[in-house]
């Protein structure tokens, strides 16, 4: 990776900082030349106007910087420590699909149960007694099942072995 991918984080959070400073600065510079207008006179609008708009369009780039930071913190983040869980993922899922954007982050898929995991479960579920022989059966059927229809079939290359030689004699 280059020098700029694996620093990008430290970039962002110095962007960050000097935007908002930056904000801070022509805030109080705006009340300043405020203050000053009206004692000496002037126009009142004009400096106001101007002094609001570069507040408004830094404190606008401050915001850019914080998500950009905070997107690629989240992004570079392992959480090997958080348990997956189906209600935490289901809920992710549902910000994906209201905010667009969270889905480059893919967070609903870090915190999914991956198919070990649920098969575990189940399994300890079934020794632990809370579900009988029938219960455990089903549903490890539905599981497998599950899995079956999550997994492409594959072609095996030998299998289109004969149709490669019909496509050669026509």
């Amino acid at each position: 990776m280059s020098l700029l991918a694996d620093n990008r984080h430290w970039l962002l959070f110095t962007a960050t900082v000097l935007s908002g400073l930056s904000t801070v600065g022509v805030a109080l510079v705006g009340v300043l030349a405020t203050v000053s207008v009206l004692v000496t006179g002037g126009s009142l609008v004009l400096t106001v106007g101007a002094f609001l708009l570069g507040t408004l369009l830094l404190g606008g780039l401050t915001l850019v910087f914080g998500a950009a930071l905070l997107s690629t913190l989240a992004s570079r983040a392992a959480p090997p420590s958080l348990p997956r869980n189906r209600h935490v993922a289901n809920v992710l899922h549902g910000l994906e699909a209201a905010v667009p954007p969270l889905r480059r982050l893919g967070l609903a898929d870090r915190f999914e149960p991956t198919l070990e995991d649920r098969r575990a479960r189940l399994t300890q579920r079934y020794v632990d007694g809370e579900l009988s022989e029938h219960q455990f059966e089903t549903a490890l059927s539905e599981l497998l099942d599950e899995e079956e229809r999550r997994v492409p079939t594959v072609e095996v290359e030998r299998d289109r072995e004969p149709e490669r030689e019909k496509e050669r004699e026509t």
